[in-house]
């Protein structure tokens, strides 16, 4: 059998579905390969954002994969599927929930509730886009997000 460090498992804390890690990963490890689909009409709470003007829904386990305010991964483009990858940002254990925050692929949040569910000590409150996290969170990131993002807030700096 093969292991790709990763399950579904359903109904999860009374929340939706999530993705958990089946085996220890190491930090700046690719957890999950991206697999593009096909292309949103508009912004969407399951579809990732690859440009300002341009969303596309994803295939494989990525939409079941949790929004955190402290998340274990962030995301990268795969140029040789045009996907996001999800690569972890701090060790992560077997078992552990695989969580990644929002706002490294979107840059305005418009389809969530009013509380964010995360649970974490550091939780924002809410799920906020790129647009509107803290400039010591974005730093905190590093490369780990949707390119485009940091090329808005440059393009948006002069504004």
């Amino acid at each position: 059998m093969h292991d790709d460090g990763y399950e579904l498992r359903t109904a999860i804390d009374d929340r939706a579905d999530g993705v958990f890690a089946t085996r220890d990963l190491a930090a700046s490890e690719t957890v999950m390969l991206g697999v593009p689909g096909r292309p949103a009409p508009a912004n969407h709470s399951h579809a990732n954002q690859v440009s300002l003007t341009a969303w596309e829904f994803e295939d494989g386990l990525a939409p079941k994969v949790n929004h955190s305010c402290d998340p274990n991964c962030g995301v990268r483009v795969n140029p040789a599927v045009h996907g996001f990858d999800f690569v972890a940002l701090v060790p992560i254990g077997a078992s552990d929930e695989i969580t990644f925050d929002y706002a490294m692929r979107n840059y305005v949040i418009e389809h969530f509730p009013a509380s964010c569910l995360c649970g974490a000590a550091n939780c924002r409150g809410t799920v906020t886009g790129w647009k509107d996290l803290a400039p010591e969170r974005k730093a905190a990131y590093g490369d780990l997000v949707a390119p485009y993002l940091r090329a808005a807030d440059a393009s948006f700096a002069y504004i």
